[in-house]
């Protein structure tokens, strides 16, 4: 027990240190480009170009907030759940466009894949919470992935809805599959460390798919990319 107390005070010690960092980043290229755009000096294609640089880094930031509120409600069980009939394939269709844009922008292919027979799919469970799991996995696929490609998907299970996000990125060594889904966990390898976060992700998105009823789960190897995989109860289970 004294062990395992003093390796979740290191993870925490860690994770602040990494999370100052995480947190300058955003607000120092904030600060930075709004100076530059009060420079007469630079033409509007450059001011444009800021612009989005201060709006790409202030959503950056965000997350990094939002992350830290969410984790510190999961610990005191006072994150809610409103859970209600999600149309699957039209869920799908509000995020693919955000996504395949960011892939795009690092020369990766973006691949939608629904079921063959194209039945419609409907899950019981809470969208907000649904689109932050998938913008977790998602980012980190694209983040980790340098070429290839990113595919999302799904399947019915049964009573359940079986969830993907698949990369050809670095991929993930068997021995942290265990712990990568862990508060304040990351892989601690060079390769990783080029990459940032704030290893927060994944433990909110196992917490979120617990609470509405699923289960979170990887396959992967290292430089062989990584396939997320996670459930969610259909409509007709919770009848």
């Amino acid at each position: 027990a004294k062990e395992r107390a003093e390796e979740s005070d290191r993870l925490k010690s860690s994770f602040l240190a990494n999370m100052s960092h995480e947190v300058r980043t955003p607000l120092n290229c904030i600060i930075g480009f709004s100076e530059l755009l009060a420079d007469q000096y630079f033409e509007k294609e450059d001011k444009d170009e800021f612009i989005q640089l201060i709006i790409t880094n202030g959503n950056n930031l965000l997350t990094i907030i939002s992350d830290i509120m969410d984790i510190s409600k999961l610990e005191s069980s006072e994150i809610a759940i409103h859970k209600k009939q999600i149309n699957v394939q039209n869920f799908f269709s509000t995020f693919k466009e955000q996504f395949a844009v960011e892939a795009k922008a690092k020369k990766l292919k973006f691949k939608l894949t629904f079921p063959d027979n194209n039945e419609e799919t409907i899950i019981f469970a809470d969208a907000d919470r649904c689109r932050q799991i998938f913008n977790n996995l998602i980012s980190n696929a694209i983040k980790f992935t340098s070429n290839g490609e990113i595919e999302i998907g799904y399947q019915p299970k049964g009573r359940m809805v079986e969830f993907y996000v698949k990369d050809t990125g670095i991929g993930i060594p068997a021995e942290y599959h265990n712990i990568i889904f862990e508060r304040f966990r990351q892989v601690e390898s060079e390769k990783t460390r080029n990459y940032g976060g704030n290893g927060l992700g994944l433990a909110i998105s196992k917490n979120l798919v617990e609470l509405m009823g699923g289960k979170i789960w990887i396959e992967s190897e290292s430089g062989k990319g990584s396939a997320f995989y996670f459930t969610l109860p259909t409509y007709n289970s919770e009848l």
